[in-house]
């Protein structure tokens, strides 16, 4: 991989971000995602070679976090930092192929067929160590045989959520379509505001979504919170699709229950995670995976609006929401309007007071571990519904996030594809742009699209379900 030559001088001011006063620690690995365009004079003319590379150097000048290395400090903190004399810059290569458009969309643009022909780059360990140098983006264009293009793309979690990602390649696409530097959106913004307010009161118990373990190495607790699956098994990923008009039904259907008393609503968001929490737990307690009972569920929750924070910057402190789902609710679909109630009325919970008591057990609980020899201290938390031993089925409503948006002047991308590797994890991006459009306003899509992952039996009935 090239390291990207500026061919000019880098931004000139240093910047630092404080990784350790939020949640962002925990999310240690590289999110990636392919972006296809379709073959057309205009994809030719604007993401030929020369002219994506060039306004990646304009874009990226805008964003010096991009360059950033994790530092280490005495204390066990962690910082990403840009220093303009030690620059860790991002990669950008170039390839051409014959494997063709027309032969992706055939193979419904598969994530696991683009790796088949090399379309990506090899996903490292995003586990931060003292000798981390590994880039925070990385990008590929490939150029297909029939004229059209695939942009893989991905980014360290540590130090940008899904949101930054592809707000960043939506900028870059900006800059490369209106040839020329354009105004940095408020989501690329810097800003050191600190969730740390109390490190120094006595420690009381910690919230029940954040666990730490100072008794057992890194490889112990990952290994304790991995469910043992038979080789012959293994997992299995799919992306299905719900149609946003389903998905206003299902809304309907628990309007007009009766379940709501005066004044209590559900979001889209809260019946699509019902919807998958009833689909995926029923799954794998029809192919015996787990057995029948109680199931957590928990949604990705984005702490910056209950906490008072900016909503902008370069990654955002999250909180596994979650709430109890009785095995009734779970399994008779009769109950999805009452589990759709219980899942809006647990986001009540996450109060700002709730969330900065928990930062700052967070934080406490970090020091004391620095203090008494503890080597890695941020290897040492997780998020307790993560443990695949026990029966939880989770849900990251990301379908606002831009990864339709990134227009280099030949429309947007026809389709995206990701990668979740976790099971019983559902990921929920948007579905392509309902029109092709010049990308002067954002698109609208019809669908929905969940990526799954789960044991193969379970995979296997949740097919027959859909």
């Amino acid at each position: 991989m090239a390291k990207i030559d500026m061919g000019e001088p880098l931004p000139k001011e240093a910047v630092s971000r404080r990784i350790t006063g939020d949640t962002q620690l925990m999310f240690q690995f590289y999110k990636p995602c392919i972006q296809c365009y379709d073959p057309s004079a205009l994809t030719c003319a604007n993401m030929s070679e020369d002219r994506p590379h060039r306004f990646l150097i304009t874009a990226l000048h805008g964003c010096p976090l991009l360059f950033g290395q994790f530092k280490i400090h005495p204390d066990l903190t962690i910082s990403l930092d840009y220093d303009p004399l030690h620059s860790n810059s991002p990669t950008l290569e170039f390839q051409r192929l014959s494997v063709t458009y027309s032969q992706l969309r055939a193979q419904s643009f598969s994530y696991s067929v683009a790796k088949q022909h090399g379309l990506d780059i090899a996903i490292p360990d995003g586990s931060i160590t003292r000798g981390f140098d590994k880039p925070m983006l990385m990008v590929k264009v490939t150029y297909l045989g029939d004229g059209g293009v695939a942009l893989f793309s991905m980014t360290n979690h540590v130090a940008f959520d899904g949101n930054a990602m592809f707000g960043f390649i939506a900028h870059w696409a900006r800059c490369n379509r209106l040839l020329g530097s354009v105004e940095l959106p408020a989501d690329l913004e810097s800003y050191a505001t600190s969730l740390v307010t109390n490190t120094n009161k006595p420690l009381v118990d910690g919230p029940v979504e954040i666990s730490v373990d100072a008794t057992r190495t890194p490889a112990q607790i990952s290994v304790a919170n991995s469910k043992s699956i038979a080789s012959a098994n293994g997992v299995q990923a799919c992306v299905f699709a719900i149609s946003v008009a389903s998905i206003q039904q299902l809304k309907e259907q628990v309007e007009e229950s009766g379940v709501l008393g005066d004044g209590e609503w559900v979001s889209s968001n809260n019946v699509v995670a019902a919807f998958i929490a009833q689909c995926v737990a029923r799954a794998n307690t029809e192919a015996q995976v787990y057995e029948a009972g109680e199931w957590t569920m928990f949604q990705a929750l984005d702490m910056r609006r209950p906490l008072g924070l900016p909503l902008r910057g370069l990654g955002s402190p999250l909180i596994l929401a979650e709430c109890q789902a009785s095995a009734a609710e779970i399994m008779d679909t009769a109950m999805f309007s009452r589990l759709a109630k219980r899942i809006r009325q647990s986001v009540d919970k996450y109060t700002g007071e709730y969330l900065q008591g928990a930062m700052d057990w967070m934080n406490q609980s970090y020091t004391l571990l620095a203090q008494n020899g503890v080597l890695e201290p941020w290897r040492h938390f997780w998020f307790t519904a993560l443990n695949t031993n026990e029966r939880a089925v989770g849900v990251s409503c990301m379908n606002r996030i831009p990864i339709y948006d990134a227009d280099f002047g030949a429309g947007w991308p026809t389709m995206a594809r990701s990668f979740n590797p976790r099971p019983n994890y559902i990921i929920v991006f948007p579905g392509p742009p309902s029109t092709r459009s010049t990308g002067t306003s954002p698109p609208e899509y019809e669908a929905l699209h969940l990526y799954v992952t789960l044991e193969r039996p379970a995979m296997t009935a949740l097919r027959a379900d859909a």
